[in-house]
C-alpha cells in the first residue's frame, strides 16, 4: 500500500514537472514566433525605406546633369551639365567673380608639393586611376593651405572638387577659417577658428565647430561612407558674418552669425587630424577656386546693362557646364523674365590655350550652351537671344598666371 501511495504521489510531481516544462516550451516558442515575425517586419520595411531612399538620391543626381562613367579613356572629375539633359535645381550657389587664387595642379610634378602652398607636414602631387587630372594628397597629421598673401575680402567663395578613397581608413577632414596667417609656422591651437568637418568612416554626418577639439561639431546627417569613391564639389560662400556649405548640389548649413568676419580671414587651409592607429590613406584635392564676390547681376544690368561673370564654369576644352554654375544662371533667367521685352546677347571668351581659331570655335560653342539652357530649362524665347564668341581676342588680363587665365574665361551679357 505504501509503495502504491508513493508511486501516485511521483506520478503526480512528474505530470505537474510535464505540465510546467510545457508551459515553458510554449511561452519561449511564442517569443520565438514573435521575434521572427518582428524580424520579418524590420527587414521589409528597411527595403522599402532604402528603394525610397535610392530614389531621392538619383532624383537630386538627376536634377544636376548625368556623370559619365569613369575609364581610362571617359574620365570625370566632376558631374557636367549637358544642355540636352538639364534639370532645375534649388542650387542657389553663386561663384565669386574676382578670382583671388585658382590651382587645378595641372602644372605640378607628380611627387612634388605645389608650389603655391604651404604645409606644416607633407603632401604630394599624384594622379588616381580613373580621375582626371593631378590631385593634392593631404596625409595624416597635417596642415596644408594655400598661399594667398593677402587677407580674404568681406564676401567671397571657396570651391573645391574633394574626393577620399572607399574600403580603406582615412583621418578626419577638415577646412576652414582661421586668424593664423601661416598654420605651418603658428599653430592654430587655441587660436580662432571656423571649420567644416566630415568624420572617419564610423560617421554619416558633416559639422562645423569653432574649436580644434574633437567631439564638439554640430552636425547634419550625410552619407559620408557611401561617398567615398566619388568625387564630391564643396561649395563655401561667406557674407560678412554669414556661411553656407554646400556639397553638391544640396546646402548643408546656412548659418548668418557664424562667421567671425574680423578675425577669420587671413587663412583657409586643410587639416587631417592624428588618428591613432595610423590610417592607411588621406584624401585629395583638385579644382581650388577662391573669389571675391562683387555686384549680383540684377546690380551690374541696374547700372551699366551688362554683366561679365567667371562664375559659369566648364570642363577644359568643352562646352559643358558645371552643376555649381545653376545659381547665375538662374539669376539671368529672373531678370529676362521679369523684362519680358529685353534682348540679350551672350558672349563666350576663353583664355589664351590652345589655338586661336580652336579658341573662337569653343567660346561660341559655350555661349549656345548657355543660350540653350535659359531656352530649355527656363523657357525663354530663343528670339530674344544672340551668341558670340571672342575666343581670347579680348582678355581680361595679360598675365600668364592661373588666377589671370581664369579672369579670362568667362561669359558675358549686353543688353540689348
Amino acid at each position: 500500500m505504501k509503495n502504491y501511495i508513493t508511486s501516485i504521489i511521483l506520478l503526480c510531481f512528474v505530470l505537474a514537472f510535464a505540465q510546467d516544462n510545457h508551459a515553458q516550451i510554449l511561452k519561449k516558442l511564442e517569443k520565438k514566433i514573435e521575434q521572427k515575425v518582428n524580424q520579418r517586419i524590420n527587414r521589409k520595411t528597411d527595403k522599402i525605406i532604402d528603394k525610397g531612399l535610392d530614389k531621392v538620391e538619383e532624383g537630386i543626381d538627376g536634377k544636376m546633369g548625368k556623370s559619365e562613367k569613369a575609364s581610362p579613356q571617359n574620365n570625370q572629375s566632376s558631374k557636367q551639365i549637358d544642355p540636352n539633359d538639364y534639370i532645375i535645381s534649388k542650387f542657389d550657389f553663386i561663384s565669386g567673380d574676382k578670382v583671388l587664387f585658382v590651382d587645378a595642379f595641372d602644372q605640378e610634378e607628380k611627387g612634388d608639393f605645389p608650389l603655391d602652398w604651404n604645409t606644416n607636414g607633407s603632401g604630394e602631387i599624384v594622379t588616381i586611376h580613373n580621375l582626371k587630372g593631378n590631385w593634392l594628397k593631404i596625409p595624416d597629421n597635417a596642415i596644408s593651405f594655400p598661399e594667398l598673401n593677402t587677407t580674404l575680402p568681406q564676401n567671397f567663395t571657396v570651391e573645391f572638387d574633394l574626393f577620399y578613397p572607399d574600403g580603406t581608413t582615412r583621418p578626419p577632414i577638415t577646412f576652414g577659417f582661421s586668424e593664423v596667417v601661416n598654420p605651418a609656422k603658428t599653430s592654430i591651437q587655441h587660436k580662432k577658428i571656423f571649420y567644416f568637418h566630415i568624420p572617419p568612416t564610423i560617421k554619416d554626418n558633416v559639422g562645423y565647430s569653432t574649436s580644434l577639439y574633437s567631439g564638439r561639431e554640430i552636425t547634419q546627417s550625410w552619407p559620408a561612407n557611401k561617398m567615398a569613391g566619388k568625387v564630391i564639389r564643396i561649395s563655401i560662400a561667406v557674407n560678412s558674418s554669414r556661411i553656407r556649405l554646400y556639397i553638391d548640389a544640396r546646402k548643408i548649413f546656412d548659418l548668418p552669425k557664424a562667421f567671425d568676419a574680423n578675425e577669420l580671414r587671413n587663412n583657409f587651409h586643410f587639416r587631417a587630424a592624428p588618428l591613432i592607429p595610423k590610417p592607411q590613406d588621406g584624401f585629395y584635392l583638385r579644382n581650388l577656386r577662391i573669389a571675391e564676390s562683387g555686384l549680383d547681376a540684377r546690380s551690374q544690368f541696374v547700372n551699366s546693362g551688362k554683366y561679365s561673370t567667371t562664375g559659369i564654369l566648364f570642363e577644359v576644352g568643352s562646352a559643358n557646364i558645371m552643376p555649381h554654375s545653376f545659381g547665375i544662371l538662374k539669376d539671368m533667367a529672373d531678370i529676362l523674365i521679369e523684362k519680358p521685352d529685353m534682348m540679350l546677347k551672350i558672349i563666350g571668351h576663353t583664355d589664351n590655350d590652345g589655338g586661336t581659331q580652336l579658341n573662337m570655335e569653343l567660346s561660341r560653342k559655350r555661349a549656345a550652351a548657355v543660350k540653350m539652357i535659359l531656352e530649355k530649362e527656363f523657357g525663354i524665347n530663343a528670339n530674344r537671344l544672340s551668341i558670340d564668341g571672342k575666343g581670347s581676342s579680348e582678355p581680361f588680363s595679360r598675365i600668364a598666371s592661373p588666377e589671370a587665365k581664369a579672369k579670362n574665361r568667362r561669359v558675358e551679357f549686353i543688353k540689348l
